[in-house]
């Protein structure tokens, strides 16, 4: 929202979906590094120096933009530069962290699987309690002093990187091996070769995986490490629609604390975290410990489907403000607000109707997110799972990137048909409500096949860079194997 970048006043949300998608798409190549070439600790350490990098970019360009008058010629490249380097940066810590600090956990204990999904719990919790207050305090800092702001930031960065060096001599360093991506990618090949080979029946009248065709070249474990990433592919397809939504729901901003451009979209995401960081101590300490208690504890993919059914929710509430909205601007009941170069008739209504999606949005998070991770972690090949976890948060840059190519694309479709466009710049030329209706219906089918692939996935547990059993949820026994 600075004047340094001259632009329509609708292109700061694209940019954020483009950076978002860019930052997000990179954490599979950040796993992936973590998994095969370097240790995890030097990949964190080496992305969080990436990140200081880039914020010290966007301080430099903050400075340059606030001189008089601004030497726009500078401020620019050197912003966008920054917020490259940050979106490296980001790719390469946000796959490893979380893994980081579960591996802290041994393997051995008897309680593993209850540790581990009490830390990515908390883990997301301070996740979001950094986002509560880069939201309230560094949000409201840069409205006042944009440089102070980027300040802040760049010093927040630089003092987590000497936290994770001085904290490393207290923490357990696994020996994760290193994943054998090569092997695995040969190992499909030789498969694909084998295609062509009549098909026998298996043992138990069951038809020949493709995979298991690799068996006779490749070691049996990594035909198995292959088949699960397949497996769990599948699940994560099923979260880029999330994602989608995800964005798509913040989408309407209703202004009225009286700052400046998209102060108070900023301002709003604020019951999106408080939210979140309600729902998880409320959701750990009391619902699923109860749910245990009567002997109907959810199974991880039990969760995130639930989950998926609270943004369908989220995504009619969406709809609903809208709508009434739109009457109160058909009423008369408006203002006109001056944006950049453009003025429009906004309602005038409080922001706070926004509340409801915002909650069920948050509470939706923890359900997709949390025991998301926790899933991709325990689900992981030993050797794959920074790539695994990168592979989750992959969806979520993909989702970023369909937002933007989902609203272009329904945009020209109604358009055609119609003759308006859904989901104007102006949105009371448009009818964003039936947008947001057609995505809540959108999720609705894609809930039912993620629910088709959860009743047939099969638990795994892993131990030692071995598969110890595949456990069969619905018959409730694991079948060990050797």
């Amino acid at each position: 929202t600075s004047h340094c970048f001259p632009r329509p006043y609708n292109q700061p949300s694209m940019f954020i979906y483009i950076f978002t998608g860019f930052a997000y798409v990179l954490t599979m190549v950040g796993g992936w590094l973590a998994d095969a070439v370097i240790s995890r600790f030097w990949t964190i350490l080496g992305s969080l120096a990436v990140y200081f990098v880039g914020t010290m970019f966007l301080v430099v360009s903050s400075f340059y933009c606030g001189e008089s008058p601004p030497e726009v010629h500078l401020s620019v490249p050197l912003y966008i530069t920054g917020l490259c380097l940050v979106a490296v940066g980001t790719g390469g810590s946000k796959s490893n962290l979380g893994l980081y600090g579960a591996k802290q956990f041994p393997e051995h204990s008897e309680n593993l699987d209850q540790q581990l999904n009490t830390f990515f719990h908390w883990y997301y919790w301070c996740i979001n309690v950094g986002a509560a207050i880069s939201v309230l305090g560094v949000a409201y800092l840069q409205e006042i002093h944009p440089l102070g702001g980027y300040v802040v930031i760049c010093a927040a960065v630089l003092l987590s990187g000497l936290v994770f060096i001085v904290g490393k001599c207290g923490w357990y360093e696994p020996d994760e091996g290193q994943e054998q991506v090569l092997s695995i990618v040969r190992g499909i090949v030789s498969a694909s070769r084998r295609a062509s080979r009549p098909v026998h029946r298996a043992p138990g009248g069951c038809l020949e995986r493709w995979l298991d065709r690799a068996n006779e070249s490749r070691a049996r474990e990594e035909v198995d490490d292959v088949k699960q990433l397949f497996s769990l592919l599948w699940i994560f397809l099923c979260f880029i629609l999330y994602f989608t939504l995800n964005s798509q729901s913040q989408r309407l901003r209703l202004p009225t604390f009286g700052g400046t451009e998209g102060t108070d979209g900023v301002f709003l995401n604020v019951f999106n975290e408080a939210t979140i960081l309600l729902t998880i101590p409320i959701m750990h300490w009391l619902v699923y410990p109860w749910m245990a208690r009567v002997g109907r504890e959810l199974t991880s993919l039990e969760r995130i489907g639930i989950g998926m059914i609270l943004s369908v929710a989220s995504m009619i509430a969406a709809a609903l403000v809208e709508v009434y909205r739109r009457e109160q601007v058909l009423n008369g009941n408006f203002f006109i607000q001056q944006i950049s170069n453009h003025k429009i008739h906004a309602a005038d209504m409080t922001v706070f109707v926004q509340v409801p999606q915002f909650l069920l949005g948050g509470m939706s998070e923890v359900m997709n997110l949390v025991t998301g991770q926790y899933f991709a972690y325990t689900q992981a090949p030993m050797r794959a799972k920074g790539t695994v976890m990168g592979l989750l948060l992959l969806m979520r840059g993909l989702g970023s990137y369909c937002s933007l190519g989902l609203s272009a694309l329904l945009n020209a479709i109604s358009y055609k048909m119609t003759g308006k466009q859904w989901l104007p710049v102006e949105l009371n030329d448009g009818h964003a409500e039936w947008f947001f209706l057609f995505l809540a219906a959108f999720m609705l089918l894609n809930t039912v096949f993620f629910l088709f692939l959860a009743q047939r996935y099969k638990y795994k547990t892993y131990r030692s860079y071995r598969l110890l059993a595949d456990v069969n949820v619905n018959a409730g026994t694991p079948n060990v194997i050797t």
